[in-house]
């Protein structure tokens, strides 16, 4: 299923965004799994990210969106969000989102201050 970047925690990932993604979770010992399976409603999705707050335990969900700007791709991204919403598990709550686009891709920058901001 085009997992071809393989990490520092041994998981297999998609993208190298996922793949920086995954670099600081594992660097900063943050408790993750990598595509976990989460029922919501009568759906199974596989949230790129399922992290366990290294000090309090809560429950947190990293989706990240490296095809914003594809019509097609946002389309399901609205479907996506709305499901997580239905079921209680909120952007900017409990669900960290990041985003890219053809010209505007993900960067350690970026990711290094949410992992700052929510878990360290």
């Amino acid at each position: 299923e085009q997992l071809i970047h393989k990490t520092a925690s041994g998981n297999i990932v998609r993208s190298k965004s996922e793949a920086i993604i995954d670099m600081f979770l594992h660097t900063n010992g943050i408790p993750f799994r990598y595509e976990c399976p989460l029922r919501l409603s009568q759906t199974t999705i596989h949230p790129e990210f399922t992290i366990r707050h290294p000090r309090t335990g809560e429950q947190f969900y990293w989706e990240h969106f490296g095809m914003i700007d594809d019509p097609l791709y946002s389309k399901q991204f609205y479907s996506r969000i709305k499901l997580y919403i239905s079921n209680g598990i909120y952007p900017s709550i409990n669900l960290i989102t990041t985003y890219e686009t053809k010209t505007h891709p993900l960067t350690t920058e970026m990711v290094e201050r949410i992992i700052e901001q929510y878990f360290l």
